[in-house]
């Protein structure tokens, strides 16, 4: 579904992935750590197709990166649902109308819309904040509209950044546990973390990274993957 194979990218001289090989599958949930200047933003940006590889190959669905062209990229990004720290919602807007924006640039009926909105409104515990201005809300709300947003158009992949870095232990286990069940419920998830702690107590696939390289492919000790799901495939 999504595959780097051999990817490699360098901004002038300077190389910040190396000769990255993984693939994410459908319903699989991967951390991604690593220091800052690892490579974890690059990876992140390879994948939005923001920027292309140096050498290698990305792979989102049926695009990959060495022959898609730029008039396609828009349509590779709706099959990513991106979820990022700093939220980007409009504040005056109501929170059914940010997570809305997604869908209506897609073209779909305002019934379409208005269905499906309620819908994962109701499965990040919003649906009763529909109306409510998305500035009023608390910064753990405003993750969840972000997630919610990420999960209307039904992508392939939730791509999330540092999701719970500007928040309290106990609101970012409420996010943790909303990206779980999209996980469970067939979207793969793939975040990007610092929060070691809760790594190693979810026991998912984590790719590590130090200095542009996968050094460290491991499942947190003593702890099984919750799902039966097929594990990602990881090299290096």
């Amino acid at each position: 579904m999504i595959s780097f194979k051999q990817v490699s990218k360098s901004y002038g001289k300077t190389p910040a992935v190396r000769d990255l090989t993984f693939e994410i599958r459908r319903g699989e949930f991967l951390f991604l750590m690593g220091a800052s200047g690892a490579g974890k933003s690059t990876i992140l940006r390879l994948l939005h197709h923001s920027i292309r590889p140096t050498s290698g190959v990305v792979t989102v669905g049926e695009f990959s990166s060495d022959t898609i062209k730029e008039r396609q990229i828009p349509h590779l990004r709706r099959k990513l649902g991106f979820v990022l720290q700093d939220f980007r919602l409009i504040a005056d807007r109501s929170v059914s109308e940010n997570v809305a924006i997604a869908m209506r640039i897609t073209g779909e009926s305002r019934r379409k819309i208005e269905a499906r909105v309620n819908e994962v409104l109701g499965q990040v515990g919003l649906i009763g904040r529909a109306r409510e201005k998305a500035g009023n809300l608390s910064g753990g709300e405003m993750q969840r509209v972000a997630i919610a947003r990420a999960l209307v158009n039904r992508p392939l992949a939730l791509i999330a950044d540092e999701p719970t870095g500007n928040l309290d232990p106990e609101t970012a286990q409420g996010i943790y546990s909303i990206l779980d069940r999209a996980h469970i419920g067939g979207t793969a998830v793939f975040v990007a973390t610092h929060d070691r702690d809760f790594v190693d107590r979810a026991g998912h696939k984590v790719l590590h990274l130090e200095h542009g390289r996968i050094v460290i492919p491991r499942i947190a000790p003593g702890t099984a993957p919750r799902s039966s799901k097929p594990s990602s495939s990881v090299s290096c």
